[in-house]
C-alpha cells in the first residue's frame, strides 16, 4: 500500500481514520443512535479513503499518466483496461461505469458488451483484440473522457452546469450543440423569477393599500382571503389551476361563452411558460402582500392629508410622500418572492411542460432519477451562489438595513 501511495505510511493519514472508528464504537445506550453512528462512520470513512485510493490504485489511471491525450493509446494502456475489467467486473459495470457514462455517453454499454467478448482474449496484444471485439475501443472520445476522470478532485461538474467542459488538455470548451441545455434553463429561470416578482408586486401593492386603509371589518375579511391559500394544500391549488387553465378549462370556456374567442382559437395556457408564470404568481402573491401591508399599516394617514393641504395633487402626494415610505416593505417582498421563485420546481414540473421548466426541475431530476448527484449538487451550489450575488447587489443598491417586515 505504501508503494502505491506513500501517504499510507504517514501517521497523519491514520489519525482521522482511528477517530472515525472510535466514534462508531461508542455505545450511546440507544440502538437507533448506535446504528446512526455506524452509518455516519461508513460515510466518513469513504470520504477519507476515496482521495487516497481513487486514482492511485487503478492500473488504468496510472497508465494514463504517461499518455499525451492526442495520439491513439498504446498497448500498455489497453492492457491496463483489460486487467482492470478482468479483476473488477462488478464495480466497473455498476457505479464506476455509470460515472464514466456521465463524461461520455456509451461507456456503460461498451463495458457491459466488452466483458463478454474479453473472455475470449487469452494473451496479448490486447489493443487489436479489444478493438476487434468492439470498434469503439478505437474511438478517441472515449479515451479522452478517461483523462478527465483520472484526477481525484475535479471542477467538471461545475463547468457542466453552465454548458462548459474540459478538453483533453484541461482547457475550458463549450459543450457540443446537442448537450447545451443548462444555460438556457438558467436564463429561463431568471426570467420567470423576475416576471413572477413583478407580477406579484403589481397585484400586491393595491391589495396591501386596501388592507391598510379599509375599515377594520372589511380589512379583516380581505385578510382572510389573502391568508386562505395558506390553509389549502399546495398540490390542491396547483391542480385547481390545471382545471382552470387547460384548453377545455373554465377560463377558456368563459372566453368562448362571452364570444371573446372562437372555439377553434382557445388559448394554450397549460404545460408552457405562460402557465408556470400565472400559477407561481398566485401561489407567491401572499409573500408580497404581507410585508408591504405591514409597512403601510405604520404610515399615518395624516401625511397624505398634509401634502394635499399644502397644494399637492393626490397623485403627486402619493408618489412623493406615500410611496417612498413603503419602499422597505416593497424591498422585503421583492427579495422574499424572488428567492422563493428562483428555486421553485414543483409548480413548473406540474404545469410547465417543456417550455416552463426551471433549473430546480433539472436539479431534482439529477438527484432523483439520473442519480448524477455530483452534477445536481454543483447546480445547487451555482444556484445558491447566484442568490448570494443578487442579495449582495440588492444590499449595495438599496441597503439591507432599509428592509422591513413590519
Amino acid at each position: 500500500m505504501i508503494q502505491i501511495n506513500p501517504a499510507w505510511g504517514d501517521a497523519v493519514t491514520w489519525q482521522p481514520l482511528k477517530e472515525i472508528v472510535d466514534r462508531s464504537l461508542e455505545d450511546t445506550g440507544n440502538e437507533k443512535d448506535n446504528k446512526h453512528n455506524q452509518q455516519r462512520a461508513t460515510f466518513d470513512l469513504c470520504s477519507e479513503l476515496t482521495p487516497l485510493t481513487n486514482a492511485t490504485c487503478s492500473k488504468l489511471f496510472r497508465a494514463l499518466q504517461n499518455w499525451d491525450g492526442n495520439s491513439s493509446p498504446d498497448e500498455p494502456i489497453f492492457a491496463a483496461v483489460y486487467k482492470d475489467l478482468a479483476s473488477a467486473q462488478k464495480i466497473l459495470t455498476g457505479k464506476s461505469s455509470t460515472r464514466m457514462n456521465y463524461e461520455q455517453p456509451g461507456w456503460k454499454g461498451l463495458i457491459r458488451t466488452s466483458l463478454r467478448a474479453f473472455k475470449k482474449i487469452e494473451e496479448p496484444p490486447y489493443k487489436e483484440a479489444m478493438i476487434k471485439a468492439n470498434k469503439r475501443w478505437g474511438e478517441m472520445p472515449f479515451w479522452e473522457s478517461l483523462v478527465l476522470m483520472k484526477d481525484t478532485f475535479t471542477m467538471g461538474y461545475y463547468l457542466n452546469a453552465v454548458d462548459r467542459r474540459f478538453d483533453v488538455n484541461k482547457k475550458i470548451q463549450l459543450q457540443s450543440e446537442e448537450r447545451r441545455v443548462y444555460v438556457m434553463l438558467w436564463w429561463r429561470t431568471l426570467l420567470i423569477s423576475c416576471l413572477v416578482t413583478v407580477g406579484c408586486l403589481v397585484l400586491a401593492y393595491p391589495v396591501s393599500h386596501l388592507l391598510a386603509t379599509l375599515p377594520l371589518r372589511y380589512s379583516n375579511l380581505l385578510m382572510i382571503c389573502v391568508l386562505m391559500p395558506f390553509w389549502t394544500s399546495l398540490l390542491v391549488r396547483i391542480v385547481s389551476w390545471m382545471v382552470m387553465l387547460q384548453q377545455q378549462g373554465v377560463i377558456n370556456d368563459a372566453l368562448v361563452w362571452s364570444h371573446l374567442l372562437s372555439d377553434e382559437n382557445r388559448l394554450p395556457m397549460m404545460y408552457n411558460f405562460t402557465g408556470t408564470v400565472i400559477v407561481m404568481i398566485q401561489i407567491l402573491l401572499p409573500f408580497m402582500i404581507l410585508p408591504i401591508y405591514s409597512v403601510m399599516k405604520t404610515i399615518p394617514p395624516s401625511y397624505m392629508r398634509a401634502a394635499q393641504n399644502l397644494g399637492a395633487p393626490p397623485s403627486l402626494a402619493f408618489l412623493r410622500v406615500y410611496m417612498p415610505q413603503t419602499l422597505p416593505g416593497i424591498g422585503a417582498g421583492v427579495i422574499l418572492v424572488f428567492i422563493v421563485a428562483i428555486g421553485y420546481y414543483i409548480t413548473p414540473d406540474l404545469v410547465g411542460g417543456k417550455d416552463g421548466r426551471m433549473i430546480g426541475n433539472m436539479i431534482a431530476y439529477h438527484m432523483q432519477k439520473s442519480l448524477n448527484w455530483g452534477l445536481g449538487a454543483a447546480m445547487g451550489s451555482v444556484l445558491l451562489g447566484a442568490i448570494l450575488i443578487l442579495y449582495w447587489i440588492y444590499d449595495k443598491l438599496v441597503g439591507i438595513d432599509n428592509l422591513k417586515m413590519g
